[in-house]
């Protein structure tokens, strides 16, 4: 499923793949990166999530929640 995803998600994809609504993503992005933060930048008008991004931060949140 993760393949067939481009590199590049939009804030709708991200939240669909995350079960979460888009206003959830958009609060997670604009969190710092220390506080648990989302990466993503502004392409225009709209935020994009490199998609080894998400996957890093998915990573990084099941470590916190483990120890």
């Amino acid at each position: 499923m993760l393949d067939e995803l481009p590199e590049m998600l939009t804030v709708q994809q991200t939240a669909d793949l995350l079960g979460v609504c888009r206003n959830t993503v958009y609060t997670l992005c604009k969190r710092a990166q220390g506080e648990g933060g989302l990466p993503s930048f502004k392409s225009g008008n709209t935020r994009r999530i490199r998609k080894m991004a998400l996957l890093g931060w998915i990573e990084s949140r099941e470590k916190a929640q483990t120890s």
